[in-house]
């Protein structure tokens, strides 16, 4: 019997650490996105807005290459992609995140993500009304590897 995958999403500050590849700068966060690897329950979610926003986050200082990373990752079986209409839609409100941010937040629940990786402090400052509100659990990467790693 096949166990149901766990979804975490990773913020797009995370994703280009990870593109970076630099441990001495990022070991936390190249950690954190390695424990899909290890860990095979769990699987990384990507969307239409998540993958948006990773393109921003890639057009800017140090640019780097998303395609060929989101296919390396998909190769390594380690994501699921899903297509907006497989995503409930409901509108999810968390008090002190703009709406820029909302996508990975709004995703994440749509999809019953149960994890949302990040170091952005206006994020982790709404992880317990996340978690209370919707189940989606905001944490640090080093968090995230000391549960799930």
């Amino acid at each position: 019997m096949q166990v149901p995958h766990r979804l975490v999403v990773f913020d797009a500050l995370m994703f280009k650490a990870y593109a970076s590849y630099d441990a001495d700068s990022f070991p936390d966060e190249i950690d954190a996105i390695q424990v899909p690897f290890r860990r095979r329950q769990l699987r990384m979610l990507l969307t239409d807005g998540i993958l948006a926003e990773y393109q921003r986050e890639a057009n800017r200082e140090p640019q780097f290459q998303l395609l060929p990373l989101v296919n390396d990752l998909s190769d390594r079986g380690v994501v699921i992609r899903m297509d907006e209409y497989r995503i409930r839609r409901f509108p999810v409100q968390i008090a002190g995140l703009p709406n820029w941010h909302q996508v990975f937040i709004r995703d994440a629940v749509g999809a019953a993500a149960e994890y949302l990786i990040t170091n952005r402090t206006r994020w982790l400052d709404i992880a317990e009304q996340s978690a209370r509100t919707y189940g989606l659990h905001i944490l640090t990467p080093a968090r995230f590897v000391e549960l799930e790693g």
